[in-house]
């Protein structure tokens, strides 16, 4: 028998329900030459008899004597593959049984992609699915290969990507370093991206994953903060928190002149975009996008310019009937 190529890890903390179920979907795979390791970051709840009630061979356990927080139990995760593939479910989703059949065959096709990402469903608290073949991905295709310029491109834009979703080349996510703690929250975007300079990036237009939407989730907690009880506000700090990832991601990156500045005024754009849309100044956002167009005059033919721009004008014909001298706000980078 060839020997196993792919490691399925599941990080876990205090969720053993969902965990049970996660670990469920995973030894239901079609595909079942896989190792499956759940590192527990020190759960103080029925985690490891949950675990222990499980009677599977391919099924490893570890724990940690202490919390070593999310990023640190994702990358201990990264140390422990022994194998060419490595997919990481977290442990509130699910798996659908074709899920690593799917996604290895097309890592076994192109030896230069360094990850494949599926759509997905999302599901509630009780698995009743809420929306079907979510994607990030506009593709009729049955399956694609985008190139690492290309997903760098769209990262600065949009959302890329279902990180419950990827199977790594494990090369491939060794290289660009795991996940990084000063990069937190969402440390998962730079690492796409650092990724995406040495590797294509591979999309299954299938839904082969269920991902759990409930209050508990890391976005949830990021962007709910008791300081911003308010919607408009969360909305600011999760704009705020994917900008700064963007442009850290770029002032490390050390990309040839041209192609940084380019994707650097996409990023702003999309953060302008993001602002104007919850109310922000129509001064401020008009001069800052001014800025960006000197800096890179073609972004005008982005979608995302020509959505700012009629948002802007139609702002200030609003502004115009309701107010004889709009407010101005002092002028500050963004």
């Amino acid at each position: 028998m060839a020997s196993t190529r792919v490691t399925v890890g599941i990080p876990t903390f205090n969720r053993a329900r969902l965990l049970a179920e996660a670990i469920d979907s995973v030894l239901a795979q079609t595909y079942g030459d896989f190792r499956l390791i759940v590192s527990d970051n020190a759960s103080t709840d029925e985690t490891p008899s949950v675990v222990a009630s499980i009677a599977d061979e391919r099924l490893d356990y570890v724990r940690a004597d202490e919390n070593i927080g999310m990023v640190g139990n994702f990358n201990r995760l990264i140390e422990l593959a022994e194998t060419e593939f490595l997919m990481i479910l977290f442990d509130d989703d699910r798996l659908y049984p074709e899920y690593l059949s799917s996604v290895l065959e097309l890592l076994e096709q192109d030896p230069g992609v360094g990850l494949v990402h599926t759509a997905f469903d999302e599901i509630d608290i009780d698995s009743r699915v809420l929306k079907h073949a979510a994607s990030f991905v506009k593709s009729s295709q049955p399956s694609m290969v985008e190139s690492g310029p290309a997903f760098l491109e769209r990262s600065m834009t949009s959302t890329t990507v279902m990180v419950s979703s990827i199977t790594y080349r494990t090369e491939a996510i060794r290289e660009a370093g795991g996940m990084v703690t000063r990069e937190e929250p969402f440390a998962d975007v730079p690492l796409l991206m650092r990724i995406a300079r040495a590797w294509d990036i591979a999309y299954l237009n299938r839904p082969l994953v269920a991902f759990r939407v409930h209050d508990q989730t890391e976005t949830t907690r990021v962007v709910s903060s008791s300081e911003e009880p308010d919607a408009h506000d969360r909305l600011l700090r999760y704009g705020r928190i994917m900008f700064d990832r963007r442009i850290g991601f770029l002032d490390d990156a050390a990309l040839p002149t041209g192609e940084a500045n380019r994707y650097r005024s996409l990023a702003t754009l999309r953060f302008l975009a993001d602002r104007a849309g919850l109310g922000a100044s129509w001064l401020q956002t008009s001069a800052q996008f001014l800025r960006v167009v000197r800096r890179y005059p073609r972004i005008l033919t982005h979608p995302i310019a020509l959505r700012f721009i009629a948002a802007q004008c139609g702002g200030r014909v609003l502004r115009r009937l309701t107010s004889r001298r709009p407010s101005a706000l002092p002028l500050s980078q963004p």
